[in-house]
């Protein structure tokens, strides 16, 4: 490895490490799950089931890059907690915990099954994966002739196409259990959402709104709901090709601002150039590296690089403010429109997962 290279991972694993240790505190914080976020203004918010399921996988992955037990001690604790709050029906209510929520919630029992999964395939513990089976069942039940979602979504409206990364750990349980309605199901969305692509690349209703412009995190959202749904049923044509042209843009996008792409687009890719959502930063730059797998390219690794990059020269590492120390805002600036004000788990998230997809991949240079 050259020695850019080596100076490079050293740096990510330096984020890395104060990153995981913010999570920590999240944790500590939570009650049994981790806090949805930290404000300045406000403090540590109530703990969010959603995230802390998906965040289990991420620290598990730590744990075995940083060779340090104490994070999949974690994903053990907040993976017992998620198992006692799962409703009979195999769901996930929606919004923090405690949750006013009288129906599951479609986006986050997908979330959630993601570590449910994540802690099966650590321990073998049958118990995470009858969890996870009973979550999918759950989903794939509710799965209409159309590929859609009729209910439990946080809106009356058409299921939005980033329900992609609820297909996702669909599919992931499928893997195991080899259930024929879960995965007739999940791709029964794909193929819905995938009718929606337009020329451009674009992907309509991409965002938390049927109209209007979609933040980066749920563009990203849905890019790699569709790529990892194909790395799962072993065809990349179907659904992780048809990505290739929308995250070619971003990798212009990126190159062009040096890694500072703006927030949000809207369906005909006119962006917001007033902030950047930094967890979609390092979303979409893990969505790039995922396609440089598929297509071997120094160029897609640098694009990818840049826009972790950024994030890392605005985190916040000063020891003054603890619960600030290791956080990734929602926006730079901080007042921007994602998360105005606060620092999410899941920015903190998806930052540690690109860290360690960047490093991996340069580790493949030496």
């Amino acid at each position: 490895m050259e020695t850019d290279s080596i100076d490079s991972v050293k740096r990510y694993n330096n984020h890395l490490t104060l990153t995981a240790d913010w999570l920590m505190q999240s944790i500590e914080k939570g009650g049994g799950g981790s806090c949805a976020h930290f404000s300045p203004l406000l403090g540590w918010s109530k703990p969010y089931p959603e995230t802390t399921g998906y965040l289990i996988p991420t620290l598990i992955r730590i744990s075995k890059f940083l060779d340090a037990p104490k994070y999949s001690d974690a994903a053990l604790s907040i993976g017992q907690w998620l198992l006692d709050i799962q409703s009979q029906n195999g769901s996930w209510r929606g919004g923090l915990h405690p949750s006013a929520a009288s129906e599951g919630s479609v986006f986050n029992t997908g979330q959630i099954l993601k570590g449910m999964m994540a802690l099966f395939h650590l321990t073998g513990d049958q118990t995470f994966l009858k969890a996870a089976d009973r979550g999918a069942n759950w989903l794939a039940s509710g799965v209409d002739i159309n590929g859609l979602w009729p209910a439990g979504d946080y809106r009356a409206s058409e299921t939005p196409s980033y329900y992609s990364h609820v297909a996702w750990p669909m599919l992931e349980v499928w893997k195991s259990t080899q259930s024929t309605s879960q995965r007739t199901a999940a791709e029964r969305f794909l193929d819905a959402a995938l009718e929606r692509k337009l020329q451009n690349g674009a992907i309509a209703r991409w965002g938390f709104e049927d109209e209007g412009s979609a933040f980066t995190h749920t563009i990203a959202y849905t890019i790699r709901g569709f790529q990892e749904s194909s790395r799962l049923i072993g065809d990349y044509c179907k659904y992780g090709k048809p990505m290739e042209k929308i995250l070619d843009f971003f990798v212009k996008k990126s190159e062009l601002t040096n890694g500072r792409v703006p927030g949000e687009y809207n369906e005909a890719l006119v962006g917001n150039k007033n902030y950047v959502c930094l967890t979609g930063n390092a979303q979409l730059a893990i969505c790039v590296l995922l396609m440089e797998q598929q297509i071997p390219d120094l160029r897609l690794v640098n694009a990818a690089a840049k826009m972790i990059d950024f994030i890392g020269s605005v985190q916040f590492s000063s020891r003054l403010i603890k619960p600030l120390r290791g956080g990734v805002a929602g926006s730079y600036p901080l007042w921007g429109r994602y998360m105005f004000m606060r620092y999410p788990n899941w920015s903190a998230k998806y930052y540690c997962d690109s860290l360690m997809s960047i490093a991996s991949r340069l580790e493949l240079e030496e």
